[in-house]
């Protein structure tokens, strides 16, 4: 069984999902440290001008070294109207901007304080669109302990699997001795990004998966598979 782990990003990029689509079971590493400037709580998105940051501003005061389940989203900011509104003047020309745009509008509005719970709930989301069924869990659901490699691999042996799939960049960092001494394979999902219509001229790679998703509508779960028409 392949087993792939990462945090729960904030409208993550087409890579994260193809680690989704290449796996058997996916778990969402929120028992890890939040990370300042991460993917955790910001991504990019298309604009007229460049690509440029979406952000969720977080509570931080206190909260240094607290695990990603445990952030919360800042008060007194109207984030959610600014990010639903950032998203529609950007997107709303898109061929499929509607009925997507509406579905993540609602998500946004209704879950709670926790950063976790937000992001979560889009992956979800976005991963039923490219039609995804692949199981997910939260690694605060499990019982596994440890740090960096170790933990991964904790993760792996107590949900019973033989491989850990890990993302390309991870070839720059992981200690593959403690995978093997786990024995587990480690191995790479070295994602090749496809290229596909976009809005605002040349093409931008490493977006969000939303800008797919409202560019290419019905279409994206071929075209983030590689299957580009």
């Amino acid at each position: 069984m392949i087993v792939a782990i990462h945090q729960p990003n904030f409208l993550p990029w087409l890579g994260y999902f193809y680690k989704m689509v290449r796996c058997d079971r996916f778990v969402l590493l929120d028992s890890v440290s939040f990370a300042k400037g991460s993917y955790t709580n910001r991504v990019k998105i298309k604009t007229a001008q460049k690509p440029q940051w979406l952000t969720v501003p977080v509570q931080t005061k206190g909260k240094l070294g607290a695990p990603i389940c445990e952030i919360l989203t800042a008060e007194n900011v109207d984030w959610r109207g600014k990010t639903c509104k950032t998203l529609e003047t950007n997107y709303k020309a898109c061929p499929h901007y509607q009925p997507y745009g509406d579905q993540i509008r609602e998500i946004i509005a209704s879950s709670g304080e926790g950063l976790s719970e937000l992001n979560i709930r889009l992956i979800e989301y976005l991963a039923r669109q490219f039609e995804i069924t692949v199981p997910t869990c939260r690694s605060t659901a499990l019982h596994a302990t440890g740090k960096a490699a170790e933990l991964l691999a904790a993760i792996c042996r107590e949900l019973g699997a033989t491989t850990y799939l890990s993302g390309s960049g991870g070839a720059n960092y992981q200690d593959e001795q403690t995978f093997q001494t786990a024995g587990l394979e480690l191995t790479y999902a070295n994602y090749s990004h496809p290229r596909y219509r976009q809005a605002f001229g040349e093409f931008a790679a490493g977006l969000s998966a939303v800008d797919l998703l409202l560019n290419c509508g019905p279409g994206s779960a071929a075209i983030l598979r590689g299957q580009v028409p």
